[in-house]
């Protein structure tokens, strides 16, 4: 039986917008359960260990901005943390899918919750093919929004007849970190192209064209 496993994150909330620009995320990280990644994992945590990090997972935006556990640690390291994940991203045999939501396009809840509908099952729709070569598809999540949630239950519920669903907490699986490393990077993008990047972020990225010829062209080859 070939399982497809799916690992979700977002970017933004479903609560008023108080200020613009502002965009909701959602980022499907697709791994085919026959491609083995246990020696990527294996890789990535030995390398976190030798590099001398003390922390459960990457969590990239608070990385970035240096809160939480690792506001213990310079900007050095936690750009090395990153370029773990990257490196992590880059050697995985995975693929993954970024829809985003303008919040004026969909300023209430109700207004998101539609549009995320919608957009999604675009998404999942246009890539039929793919998704038909799996006899079963297990669906990871944090849970973290219960908007969110009932949205994924309802799209995937619709969409396939062969879907289960896993609530995961991202200290268990990396590709979760994967997933929430690639929405983050996808914001990113948004506010480049924007050029409303943040002082903690054009301090991260301090070297010229780093984020984009590194990290942004790079994922980009992993999208479905």
């Amino acid at each position: 039986m070939k399982e497809l496993s799916v690992f979700i994150d977002e970017s933004g909330d479903f609560g008023e917008v108080k200020k613009h620009p502002a965009y909701y995320l959602v980022t499907f990280v697709f791994h085919n359960q026959d491609d083995n990644i246990d020696r990527q994992v294996a890789k990535l945590e030995e390398s976190i260990k030798k590099a001398g990090f003390d922390v459960e997972y990457i969590h990239t935006g608070p990385v970035i901005r240096r809160e939480d556990v690792f506001a213990r640690y310079s900007i050095d390291e936690r750009r090395k943390l990153i370029y773990k994940m990257l490196n992590f991203v880059n050697v995985c045999p995975i693929s993954y899918l970024t829809v985003a939501v303008d919040r004026k396009e969909a300023v209430d809840k109700v207004a998101l919750s539609g549009k995320l509908v919608r957009i999604i099952n675009t998404a999942m729709n246009a890539h039929r093919n793919f998704f038909a070569n799996f006899d079963k598809i297990v669906v990871y999540y944090d849970n973290g929004q219960n908007e969110l949630s009932a949205i994924l239950n309802a799209v995937f519920s619709t969409q396939f007849t062969n879907v289960e669903f896993r609530k995961a907490e991202p200290q268990r699986y990396r590709l979760l970190q994967a997933a929430d490393f690639i929405c983050s990077m996808e914001l990113l993008k948004i506010k480049r192209n924007e050029k409303r990047l943040s002082k903690s972020e054009t301090q991260f990225f301090y070297k010229p064209q780093e984020l984009k010829k590194t990290f942004l062209k790079s994922i980009e080859k992993k999208k479905l």
